[in-house]
């Protein structure tokens, strides 16, 4: 049952001018794609508070947190703010602070969302698997990015998905 797909899931709510995303279960490259366009989408449009609630998140793995390295330092240059992340788990906090990107994100703890109406959004994962190899390889490449350790962590994963990608072109 841990591993049951229909548990992994993530939920959407707009107050004012606050966007919440909320990660249930497993945060991973399977569903990734899923928050990857809809902040996307929001970038687009005006500024707004992006809150990513992770207080029910069992587990991120290395794609997801490159996923939010890359949106903490496009919404600090896009907009001059922070990407909040609310409650995170033991396990999320350990992801970020293992990886750096801690130093990029703002923690936050017990905020009132009780105005929110929330609605389940639907997950999507990539049309081919080239795509979904260059997204996974664009977020290793961003923790790489980070710091000198991450560099040494994530290079055979990096090394793998380049010769993955070039063998499949």
């Amino acid at each position: 049952m841990e591993n049951d797909l229909n548990e992994n899931k993530y939920l959407y709510g707009e107050i004012e001018n606050t966007v919440f995303i909320k990660a249930i279960g497993n945060s991973t490259m399977k569903n990734s794609k899923t928050v990857s366009d809809i902040l996307d989408k929001l970038l687009c449009n005006d500024k707004k508070e992006l809150i990513l609630d992770m207080s029910e998140c069992r587990y991120v793995d290395s794609t997801f947190l490159g996923l939010i390295a890359k949106y903490a330092m496009e919404i600090k240059m896009k907009w001059g703010t922070s990407l909040n992340i609310l409650n995170p788990t033991e396990s999320v906090s350990t992801g970020l602070k293992q990886t750096g990107i801690e130093k990029f994100i703002n923690k936050i703890e017990n905020r009132d969302l009780d105005n929110l109406s929330i609605e389940e959004i639907q997950i999507k994962d990539f049309d081919d698997k080239i795509e979904k190899s260059k997204y996974i390889l664009a977020m290793h490449k961003t923790l790489m990015n980070l710091n000198e350790q991450n560099k040494e962590t994530f290079k055979n994963v990096v090394d793998l998905m380049e010769k993955s990608i070039n063998t499949q072109e």
